[in-house]
């Protein structure tokens, strides 16, 4: 089977207009869902057993949960709940792009923090000792070294699962979101041709995904330069030793 090009140039721009809502889509969903999973991984480290309880529950709902059921539970459950529809809070969540954001930013979130929560466990603890001996406050060693240190180390997880947020907008098109793979569904209903709009949806997807892994390759290049530093020296046993 090969690319009918006519259908391509004619339906090209249906394409594009459905690839805008899926970027908008994982920009939001990548801002709110690291919104979200900050505090539920400060919260997973916490002394507390009830904040560490509550944030466990959070990720091990929002992980093991499918992205179409938690859609669907927001999306027909929320409008059931008594009294929403007359609150100030309905005004937000009529619209289907409100709810998409929040059911992915919620997915996505429970993935997070279980990232956040690690990286954080792991930044060295000599790093925050130096900083409180140095005379800096909690708050301040935890802003201005654990966050950054812990930013890190979870730069390429954070970076995977940004991937894996773009792949997931694809079932947004379930409640009425033209999304990318919606609009290739729309050429193909139109044109009876599946193989010439999923071969280029696929396409602007492996782009995106692409995107993404470079940028943060270069972020992380930029605030860990060693790991790309070529030709260093190894250290010798018997220096370490001495």
């Amino acid at each position: 089977m090969m690319l009918d090009w006519p259908t391509l140039v004619q339906y090209l721009p249906v394409l594009m207009k459905g690839a805008v809502t899926t970027i908008e889509i994982t920009l939001l969903v990548a801002l709110f869902s690291f919104v979200i999973a900050l505090p539920v991984a400060i919260a997973r480290n916490s002394a507390s057993p009830l904040a560490r309880g509550a944030a466990q529950s959070f990720t091990f709902f929002f992980r093991g949960a499918p992205i179409l059921a938690v859609l669907f539970l927001l999306y027909y459950g929320l409008p059931q709940i008594p009294g929403i529809k007359e609150s100030v809070f309905w005004h937000v969540i009529e619209r289907p792009m409100p709810i998409a954001v929040l059911a992915l930013s919620l997915n996505s979130a429970g993935f997070l923090a279980e990232i956040f929560a690690v990286a954080l466990r792991n930044v060295p603890v000599g790093e925050i000792e130096a900083a409180r001996a140095f005379g800096f406050s909690t708050l301040k060693t935890f802003f201005r070294f654990t966050l950054p240190a812990a930013a890190r180390l979870s730069l390429r997880s954070y970076g995977n699962e940004l991937v894996f947020v773009l792949k997931g907008t694809a079932a947004v098109n379930f409640i009425t979101i033209t999304d990318l793979i919606g609009a290739a569904n729309q050429v193909y209903f139109n044109t009876f041709d599946p193989f010439t709009p999923l071969l280029i949806a696929g396409v602007i997807y492996l782009f995106f995904a692409l995107l993404i892994v470079t940028g943060i390759r270069l972020l992380e290049r930029r605030l860990s330069p060693w790991l790309y530093r070529k030709n260093t020296p190894e250290p010798r046993l018997k220096e370490l030793a001495a």
